[in-house]
């Protein structure tokens, strides 16, 4: 009876010293910001725009520290050599991905870039390599110009755009963007990259499938954001809050229908195309027809699309988006790059994929662009496989790895004023960094990920982003809108939206055909575009919702 007793009253106590320890930062782990008893570092932990508290953070306890986010460790790298040492290097023990209920509800536990290691991520992730080679970009390449030419022959006949073109004032007419801008700019990476993985364009940004899509990167934007919601992966028992009063649960629930209904739609256009004998080259026909080969079930051929559309469809708009507003700002640079693209590329024609590589200052650009405004500032999260060592530091089994490209990007000790928009320093080196650094360990592809995770479609989106940063520098002018410039305010670069991308509020500016010539030249080019774009746009638009016996088809 005494023992039992004693059993009874010890048990509470253990309990809560065990919740003590394990919210304790031990000794083997990295330094970083002071804990308190049973929150570790949560109550200090950032709920929007995180990366500026990790970089904070970085600059008092070192390129790699630890935060401990309830029970669980949470490792912070914010330098390229433990990039390179630590995610590249050691990839086979930092490949994973931390355990995620909004992963598991909103994408039924199987989207690529959320999932967990496993086999049916080594499958999923073989057949997006075996798919997204350099080669196989290239076989892309004409639809990927056709969209671009439309993106142009958009911001031209836009109503401010028609208003400069049928004005018959001499002095410039300048036509003011907000949201059209941005629309615009989500058509075309939405458009381009459907097109290319499901052979489904959308021509306009008011159908019912673009309004799908954005529904569903935007409902996971805001599931997916550190600090979004409460921390259910580190403390279970919020699992146990009715869903009436847990939001995230039903934001999850919401968000599942959302995607499961687009990937649905979308993937079975390919197959009818398939069994209509209309074929148009699009990567998910290689993979259906190949399905066996690669072991996946229609479910995860449906998923595998939808992971390369969701990893496209808002990263392009928004990287370009960034780069219009740096473009406004410092108008220096738009100058110096104006000058590049006449000189090598002249009045008589529109750019192609081969003039980038005789244009080196809209490559350093393009490097800047990423370096000052990377469109993902702490990228996905990884999870240690196993127990790892480091600098003498352990990093326990489990523990979640952010990749800080903001504080790695913005580190004064590696770039000289890097709050400055300035692509001349890619043009002193490769890597834009300061005299004397050593540069080693970096690499320009770090804003797609690392180790096993690196993005497979970064070839992809490179062409698509020389090739619209090329255009839209030989098109068009960007500057402030009127009423900025009468104000002489300066435009806002930290005005963001929230979200896990990082892209720009909308921000108003005027954009100006720069000549006559270009305009017809456009203008000819859109229109010889038409034959490639209908075979792109067959299919019903139409999106319905699943009833039970077609997800148990998939």
């Amino acid at each position: 009876m005494w023992a039992l007793i004693w059993t009874l009253g010890l048990l509470p106590a253990w309990i809560v010293f065990k919740l003590y320890r394990t919210t304790c930062r031990a000794p083997s782990l990295p330094p970083g910001p002071p804990t308190v008893p049973f929150l570790g570092n949560l109550h200090v932990f950032p709920t929007e725009f995180a990366f500026f508290k990790f970089t904070e953070w970085a600059r008092e306890y070192g390129d790699i520290y630890s935060l401990k986010i309830g029970p669980d460790n949470a490792i912070v790298v914010s330098s390229m050599k433990a990039v390179k040492e630590l995610m590249d290097q050691q990839s086979s023990i930092t490949c994973d991905r931390p355990k995620s209920y909004m992963a598991d509800v909103m994408y039924d536990g199987v989207h690529a870039a959320l999932m967990r290691y496993n086999d049916t991520w080594r499958r999923l992730r073989k057949t997006m390599h075996a798919i997204l080679t350099p080669v196989g970009t290239m076989e892309h390449l004409p639809i990927q110009e056709a969209e671009a030419t439309q993106l142009m022959y958009d911001l031209l006949h836009s109503s401010g755009v028609s208003a400069f073109l049928h004005s018959t004032s001499a002095q410039p007419a300048y036509f003011t963007y907000q949201n059209d801008l941005c629309t615009h700019l989500r058509r075309y990476s939405t458009s381009v990259i459907s097109s290319v993985v499901f052979g489904k364009r959308f021509p306009r940004h008011d159908c019912p499938e673009m309004d799908a899509i954005f529904e569903s990167v935007e409902a996971a934007e805001t599931n997916f954001e550190v600090g979004a919601h409460p921390p259910v992966d580190q403390l279970p028992f919020l699992n146990y809050i009715p869903e009436r009063w847990a939001r995230w649960k039903r934001m999850a629930k919401w968000g599942n229908k959302l995607v499961t209904r687009i990937y649905y739609h979308l993937s079975g256009l390919v197959e009818e195309r398939i069994e209509s004998g209309q074929e148009n080259g699009c990567y998910l026909e290689t993979v259906i027809k190949n399905q066996e080969e690669y072991g996946l079930s229609r479910k995860l051929v449906g998923y595998l699309g939808g992971v390369l559309l969701d990893g496209a469809a808002h990263t392009t708009s928004a990287f370009l988006l960034s780069m219009v507003l740096c473009l406004i700002a410092f108008p220096e640079v738009q100058k110096k790059a104006h000058e590049e693209i006449d000189r090598v590329i002249g009045q008589d024609r529109a750019p192609r994929l081969e003039d980038f590589a005789n244009l080196p200052y809209c490559q350093a650009l393009i490097n800047e662009a990423h370096r000052f405004r990377p469109v993902a500032p702490l990228g996905l999260p990884h999870a240690m496989l196993t127990d790892g060592l480091y600098r003498g530091y352990v990093l326990p089994k489990g523990s979640i790895v952010f990749i800080n490209a903001w504080g790695i990007y913005h580190d004064p000790d590696v770039y000289e004023d890097p709050e400055t928009f300035n692509p001349d320093r890619y043009l002193q080196n490769e890597f834009g960094a300061k005299p004397g650094v050593d540069t080693s360990h970096f690499r320009n592809n770090i804003v797609f990920g690392s180790g096993r995770r690196i993005c497979p479609g970064q070839h992809l989106a490179n062409t698509s982003l020389a090739l619209n940063v090329m255009n839209l520098l030989w098109a068009f002018e960007f500057t402030p809108d009127e009423t900025t410039q009468k104000k002489g305010t300066k435009i806002d670069i930290w005005n963001y939206r929230k979200g896990s991308f990082y892209e720009p509020a909308p921000f108003p500016c005027s954009i100006k055909p720069r000549s006559a010539a270009k305009v017809s030249i456009i203008e000819e080019q859109f229109s010889s575009a038409s034959s490639l774009f209908e075979k792109f746009e067959s299919g019903d638009s139409e999106i319905k919702d699943l009833d039970d016996h077609e997800r148990m088809r998939m």
